[in-house]
């Protein structure tokens, strides 16, 4: 499924990158990469930069993984697994967002890759389910509750993450036709981390 994911977000934003699965990391080394004090997560994406080199490493927790191979498509995984497939679409638009900035050489700050995260949650339900729209955005943005053990900058940023994508989701919704969702959400995806959150600010004002 994660290579289902990856290849639907690369065509949508028309990049390439490794493929994520290489980079995928299970419980015993997550432990030994951040400890066994860290919080619970449906997800994690480290990043370690030396110099000009960057090394990636993604987790999905197991039981999601799990369920996504009962899937056969995002679109079923939708359906049947909402939970499991958001942490996996999580994971990959980090990971895709992360190697495009150190191919170009930017920077890219943890807001913008939550807000992008959440985004492409939507996207990726709403391109295979295009009339369940509103549910997607009331499971992403209404019904959703944060994790527990958050501090309190990362609730701030979470919660933040999720007013600015909110915002931009209703953006797209008043696009005349999914092929100008389509142009619009991939020509932002190129600009630089300032401008997204500029304009994801300003919508949301």
């Amino acid at each position: 499924m994660l290579a289902l994911i990856q290849q639907q977000l690369q065509a949508l934003y028309r990049t390439e990158a490794p493929d994520v699965r290489r980079f995928l990391v299970d419980d015993d080394a997550l432990r030994t990469l951040i400890g066994d004090d860290a919080r619970p997560a449906d997800e994690w994406v480290l990043v370690h930069q030396d110099g000009d080199d960057v090394d990636l490493a993604v987790y999905v927790d197991e039981g999601h993984l799990q369920r996504l191979a009962t899937a056969r498509s995002p679109g079923e995984a939708a359906r049947c697994c909402f939970r499991a497939l958001c942490a996996a679409v999580e994971g990959v638009s980090h990971f895709l967002l992360l190697a495009h900035r150190a191919r170009q050489g930017q920077p890219v700050r943890m807001l913008e890759l939550e807000a992008q995260a959440e985004v492409d949650k939507y996207l990726v339900a709403r391109l295979h389910h295009p009339d369940d729209a509103r549910e997607w955005r009331t499971r992403l943005f209404r019904d959703a509750t944060l994790a527990e053990g958050l501090s309190p900058a990362e609730r701030e940023r979470y919660t933040e993450a999720a007013r600015l994508a909110e915002a931009w989701v209703d953006h797209l919704e008043r696009l005349p036709h999914i092929q100008a969702v389509l142009d619009r959400q991939r020509e932002f995806w190129r600009r630089s981390g300032c401008r997204r959150l500029e304009e994801m600010r300003r919508l949301a004002a």
